[in-house]
């Protein structure tokens, strides 16, 4: 799953999905997964007169985000920003309570109604079974699978 890769996002748009990963993460204290995750997908996306990456990682608390901010987006990027807080949240091992309430939240703000956010926190959870799936030890997928599904 590379939701980016079909878009072409402005400077505004990489700035405002970063902001809102961001302000996932901030949720329950930025994990250093998740900060790559960000760090990766803002550097890739960052064109060359955007603030460094290293700026935009040092205090990320600083930068408010407000949600309301991306009221009136296309459904492409609405579905893009949830997809991409929710791999934020789960970079760290896990989605919290409060991080997929904040996800739901920004979702809300976007206008992504319930049943769109369903479908897409099913596609971040079938990648992440898809990206251990290789491993040898099915026995530790399956408990993968089964705490995914358990945290509905």
């Amino acid at each position: 799953m590379h939701p980016i890769h079909d878009q072409d996002l402005s400077p505004a748009q990489v700035t405002q999905l970063t902001r809102a990963m961001l302000s996932v993460a901030l949720v329950d204290g930025i994990h250093p997964a998740e900060a790559a995750l960000i760090g990766q997908f803002y550097e890739s996306s960052r064109s060359a007169d955007m603030p460094s990456t290293a700026t935009v990682l040092v205090s990320p608390d600083a930068q408010a985000f407000d949600a309301s901010g991306l009221a009136g987006s296309t459904p492409e990027f609405a579905d893009t920003v949830v997809l991409m807080c929710l791999m934020a949240a789960y970079a760290d091992g896990s989605l919290s309570p409060a991080e997929r309430s904040h996800v739901q939240t920004i979702a809300t703000a976007l206008g992504v109604q319930g049943g769109r956010f369903d479908v897409l926190l099913a596609q971040v959870r079938d990648e992440l079974v898809g990206a251990i799936s290789h491993l040898p030890d099915a026995g530790s997928v399956a408990a993968v699978v089964r705490e995914l599904a358990a945290a509905d």
